[in-house]
């Protein structure tokens, strides 16, 4: 039953794929200003909604790419926006969406977006800030808000805290189900607090009326019904839903208390999703139960509505749903389509279920970490990467168990069963992003987001199909995988008034009578990224069988810079956009790909990486040339860890750059502190970098994302160790002086 989906490429030909983009890299991208973290489509509308951790959510309209012809047709010419997203019928440079509008909708991340199925005619997104917003997609228009901190307030009222998992459902009305998420450490320690002040107050009652002289009856205090409020004000305090509840609320009377408070759960909920044709909800709880249900059309319904149509199986017992609890493993997120459901598990396994079969478990498909060690070790061939790569891309896999994408952002006390999330508020962009996979439109292929790419695999024989993004997944660990499928629905008047007129922007209906390309779409969002990607048929970097490389120019193209760039797009753009007779340009300074340190113990030769870090080895270069290191000594030394130096001072607060002052980072995702004898530059915080630089002796990988990589040592290593071993005092100074004689770059 077990299969793993890093088998290599098959091919089923009697289930085309004219709906899912297979292409090796993405057509376009957009930016968010912060971390994109949430992304969904509407169909009937063609527009695609995104949201980011800053609360912003952005409405974006689909553009076919068979609509802007190239030519003008002789018409007035196109503007610089036409002419930009101009694009051939095969879709080349096409740009795939346009902006529509921008809301800011939440103070704080997002915990939901999604559109209601199944029509997509309604949207919601749901913020850390306590704040439920419904959208009108078509005029995509803010049509409701539910503020549900203010329920929250009322002591009549069950409390309850927004989880991470909503469905938006289209019935008689809209309908929306959001998972209660467990309390963060912080909140715990309040909720025990109040707990204690409750018992305490209650003894102190009791203490009160036990110590009250029997005098027989007495007419009632005039702060008699202060206190009766009291009472029932502090008793209801801590009347908080039970953990694992479901809230039903609706999307036309926007009440804060819900409709309904659904208890199939025990345990906070992890994977929400749901089947609109037979109104089925499928959800997963951290202790690894799957639950199969009807949602209540009434606060009087029990969810077991005939009218629902009845459920796929007679008893739970006679299923295989109870597989997550038997390999202690629990569901991070759920797919499903007319006749399966696949479950993407926290021990990295995808559990494929049959709806139709009385949801016995299909086939397993291994994601883990170790098969693809396997393959790798076994033959490169296989997944098309060598070891080094491969192993960036299995320490990026790493950190995002660390960042808690893989778990569900909850955890669980074994003892005293007590969950505690892990994600707040304040916590970095890549802690809010979900993993999620998708099937196609026919439920016979699954899209799986993977190390290699998006894998696009085929239910039936189980096999790998195609791979989408692989020539892209060196840069991007894709993780939430929404499609677009069918033709873009195209406004012709609108068109017609873009082209001045022409009627070639609305060509590609007649001509020969052929019907035009598929035009449908793949939106990825990636690990860590403030950009969202989207996939077309067509492969903008592909050289139709010519040997020459894609120039730099249209790899960079693709990227839209439709916000403010920071640092790390700046210094992309300059540095693939800056060519090499330019007079101005700083690219003869920063050539130099190896360095000599002569050290009072040794020469230590290094190499460089002046195109990853152009600024930080033009600062070396420059602090080399000029004497700058000459006679500076080794100031730190941490055995089991690094030797630093650059600072003319000697004591590790001089130092500046070529430049005075201090400059930016440049991170770059494929230089990480994942080995010995990596050199990185030593600051005080983000792009704070000045002269200052060490070389480590361990892998370090803690100092990923906070230090340049600008280099490594490639020759002298057993001068590193000896510099280690050097005595220090308490303060980690060497005791016997270590020089930088001289530097010399080539």
């Amino acid at each position: 039953m077990e299969s793993s989906s890093s088998t290599n490429n098959g091919s089923n030909a009697a289930l085309p794929l004219q709906d899912i983009p297979t292409s090796e890299h993405y057509q376009v991208s957009y930016m968010h200003r912060s971390t994109v973290t949430h992304c969904c489509t509407s169909l009937r509308h063609g527009y695609v909604i995104t949201g980011s951790t800053d609360g912003v959510v952005k409405f974006w309209k689909r553009v076919s790419t068979t609509a802007t012809a190239g030519s003008n047709g002789g018409g007035a010419p196109p503007t610089s926006s036409a002419a930009a997203a101009g694009s051939g019928a095969d879709g080349t440079n096409s740009r795939c969406l346009e902006f529509v509008k921008s809301y800011s909708s939440h103070v704080g991340p997002l915990l939901a977006l999604c559109t209601s199925q199944p029509n997509g005619d309604s949207a919601v997104s749901i913020g850390w800030d306590g704040i439920i917003k419904f959208y009108d997609v078509a005029t995509f228009d803010v049509s409701g808000m539910i503020r549900t901190k203010n329920n929250n307030n009322n002591s009549k009222c069950k409390k309850f805290r927004l989880g991470r998992h909503a469905v938006l459902m289209e019935r008689e009305d809209v309908y929306l189900l959001v998972s209660t998420r467990a309390p963060t450490r912080e909140e715990w320690k309040e909720d025990e607090y109040e707990k204690e002040r409750l018992k305490q107050l209650k003894l102190q009652q009791q203490n009160d009326d036990s110590s009250d002289d029997d005098d027989g009856p007495r007419p009632a205090s005039a702060d008699e019904p202060k206190k009766k409020a009291k009472k029932e004000e502090d008793t209801n305090a801590n009347n908080w839903v039970t953990p694992g509840s479901i809230l039903l609320f609706s999307g036309t009377h926007l009440s804060a208390e819900p409709l309904r408070i659904i208890t199939y759960h025990a345990s906070p909920v992890t994977a929400l999703s749901y089947n609109s044709k037979k109104q089925w909800v499928i959800s997963g709880d951290i202790s690894g139960v799957l639950e199969v249900w009807n949602v209540p059309s009434s606060s009087a319904d029990d969810g077991s509505s005939s009218e629902n149509g009845p459920l796929p199986f007679q008893s739970k017992f006679d299923t295989d749903m109870y597989a997550l609890m038997k390999k202690k493993t629990y569901a991070i997120d759920i797919a499903v389509s007319d006749k399966h459901f696949a479950v993407y598990c926290s021990d990295r396994k995808v559990r494929l279920f049959s709806l139709t079969k009385g949801c016995k478990l299909v086939c397993i498909y291994d994601e883990r970490l170790k098969v693809y060690d396997k393959m790798i070790s076994n033959t490169s061939s296989a997944m098309g990467i060598d070891a080094i790569e491969y192993g960036k891309r299995a320490a990026l896999e790493r950190e995002m168990e660390d960042s808690y994408l893989l778990s569900g952002g909850v955890s669980s006390n074994a003892v005293t069963k007590q969950s505690i999330s892990n994600i707040n508020s304040t916590s970095e962009g890549s802690n809010h992003q979900h993993f999620h996979l998708t099937f196609d439109d026919t439920g016979n292929y699954l899209l799986l987001p993977t190390i290699v790419g998006v894998k696009v695999i085929n239910i039936q024989t189980h096999r790998v199909t195609a791979t989408a993004g692989k020539g892209d997944a060196s840069a991007f660990r894709f993780i939430d995988i929404s499609l677009c499928p069918g033709d873009a629905k195209v406004d012709q008047q609108l068109q017609l008034a873009r082209m001045g007129g022409s009627s070639a922007a609305i060509k590609h209906e007649s001509g020969n009578g052929a019907p035009p390309p598929n035009d449908s779409l793949m939106i990825a969002l990636a690990y860590d990224k403030r950009r969202f990607m989207v996939f077309t048929h067509h492969d903008p970097l592909s050289n139709d069988g010519q040997a020459d490389e894609p120039d730099e120019q249209t790899i960079l193209a693709r990227d839209i810079l439709n916000e403010q760039p920071d640092a790390s797009d700046i210094l992309d753009a300059s540095h693939l956009g800056r060519s090499g007779n330019d007079p101005s340009s700083s690219s003869q300074l920063t050539t130099a790909t190896q360095a000599i340190l002569r050290t009072t113990h040794g020469d230590i030769r290094m190499k460089l990486f002046p195109k990853e870090t152009p600024r930080t080895i033009e600062n070396f270069i420059g602090h080399a040339q000029s004497g700058y290191y000459d006679n500076v000594i080794f100031h730190r030394i941490i055995p089991s860890f690094m030797i630093q130096t650059g600072d003319p001072l000697g004591d590790g607060t001089g130092g500046e750059s070529i430049w005075g002052g201090e400059f930016e980072d440049e991170i770059r995702r494929e230089l990480k502190h994942d080995r010995p004898f990596t050199v990185s530059m030593a600051n005080a915080g983000p792009n704070t970098n000045g002269s200052q630089f060490f070389i480590t002796t361990v892998p370090t990988p803690w100092l990923d994302n906070k230090h340049t990589v600008f280099g490594r040592v490639v020759g002298g290593m057993e001068v590193v160790s000896a510099i280690e071993s050097v005595k220090t005092d308490e303060l980690d100074r060497p005791l016997s002086e270590v020089k930088i004689l001289s530097v010399d770059v080539s």
